[in-house]
């Protein structure tokens, strides 16, 4: 393979400019995303439902997710990533404005399942972007900074709702929330359509530089055991932040206060997020897989013991490792993925993780039902362990051409 004919064009100008254009976008999709953590609380005592229940709820919300991945790509190469990234943030944003307005577990079942599958493309889109705009060097720390915004929007996002559920309600938290987001997307759209340069506009099918892959896979070997670990690490996140508001609740913290637990997780997370990104540049994938992973173990482990005045300040430590480790494994899907085909080599990716994200809500929702939120959690903190010796098959990705960093 030559590797100049799969290098994609690098805009010279303006990387940070893009930088700050997708991690807004990203700001948005993830505090909204995440937002249906706190939320989880409210509808559950106001419909009744069960642990299987609200288990299904996050599950199928984040199984949308995975199934439209790949579609939402393979869209973005006619229409352009942009414009299917904007519309997503709107379809998501409406999707919770209907969640607002449900008074039924199947409508907000319907409502969530709509949000969810319409902003499906927002990361592996963004991701794909960066990893172009940022294709010689400097990909690791850009996706950190990008990843590191979303969970800015974790953060920020929860906390402005958790205050108006206080003043308000949820129902009218959401409502104003969402109506003031549409505003924000439309702006943000406007601003970034007018300084997309060629390099980051559609590339025709026909021009696809795909190597006789169809999915643009260099090192299937590699690509394997990221997925894996992938696999492992989203569904460790989705099910301690489906069922952490309980165990919270269960250990004396009043619901009023979930909100700002939340957001002291989602703020390390978005400080693992970032600091990651950049520590892999330095210390590699291998240490940094291992070190963020038997931390996340030890963590979890350690809120089910620890009285709830130490909580408080474990939650953001635990956030940090929980989240730092996804900086490191997106960044390097652009090193297996040919740079022309990475709008669906990351939808492959997402689709797949997510996927495990939507099942292991449900899974963890049967268990707590029957054996209880500490054998859950414990459960949730074993499978991380997993991933260690995966992390191997990822010091190296091979046939990474010479313009990529190692």
């Amino acid at each position: 393979m030559d590797p100049q004919e799969d290098k994609a064009p690098e805009p010279e100008k303006g990387r940070l400019t893009h930088l700050f254009s997708y991690g807004a976008f990203h700001f948005i999709d993830d505090g909204f995303a995440d937002s249906i953590y706190l939320l989880l609380p409210f509808i559950a005592l106001e419909l009744g439902l069960s642990f299987s229940q609200v288990g299904l709820l996050k599950g199928v919300s984040s199984a949308a997710m995975s199934l439209f991945q790949v579609p939402v790509g393979l869209l973005a190469e006619r229409w352009g990533e942009l414009t299917v990234i904007a519309a997503g943030n709107l379809g998501l944003i409406s999707g919770f404005i209907l969640v607002s307005r449900a008074y039924s577990f199947p409508f907000i079942l319907l409502a969530l399942l709509a949000a969810k599958a319409t902003g499906a493309g927002q990361h592996s889109l963004c991701a794909s972007l960066l990893s172009r705009v940022f294709e010689t060097s400097g990909r690791r720390a850009a996706i950190g900074t990008y990843n590191f915004s979303g969970d800015l929007g974790k953060v920020c996002l929860p906390f402005a709702l958790a205050i108006m559920i206080n003043l308000w309600g949820w129902r009218k938290a959401v409502l104003t929330l969402s109506l003031t987001a549409i505003v924000f997307v439309a702006i943000l759209w406007n601003t970034a359509r007018k300084n997309t340069p060629p390099a980051l506009r559609p590339v025709s099918r026909g021009k696809l530089n795909l190597n006789g892959k169809s999915w643009g896979i260099r090192d299937t070997k590699s690509f394997t055991a990221l997925l894996t670990i992938g696999v492992i690490d989203s569904s460790t996140r989705g099910a301690l932040l489906t069922f952490l508001p309980f165990l919270l609740i269960q250990k004396g913290i009043t619901t009023s206060q979930v909100g700002y637990a939340l957001t002291l997780l989602f703020a390390g997370g978005a400080a693992g997020k970032l600091a990651c990104g950049f520590l892999a540049e330095g210390l590699g994938i291998v240490p940094m897989v291992w070190g963020t992973e038997i931390f996340t173990c030890a963590g979890i482990l350690s809120l089910l013991w620890a009285p709830t005045s130490v909580i408080w300040v474990l939650l953001p430590v635990v956030g940090f490792m929980l989240n730092g480790t996804s900086s490191v494994l997106y960044a390097t899907v652009a090193e297996i993925i040919s740079s022309t085909a990475r709008s669906r080599g990351y939808g492959l990716y997402y689709a797949i993780t997510l996927g495990s994200s939507a099942v292991a809500p449900m899974v963890f929702g049967l268990i707590t039902d029957g054996f209880g939120l500490i054998v859950t959690m414990i459960a949730v903190a074993s499978i991380v362990l997993a991933t260690l010796p995966l992390s191997r098959f990822l010091s190296q990705p091979a046939a990474s051409s010479p313009s990529m960093p190692q």
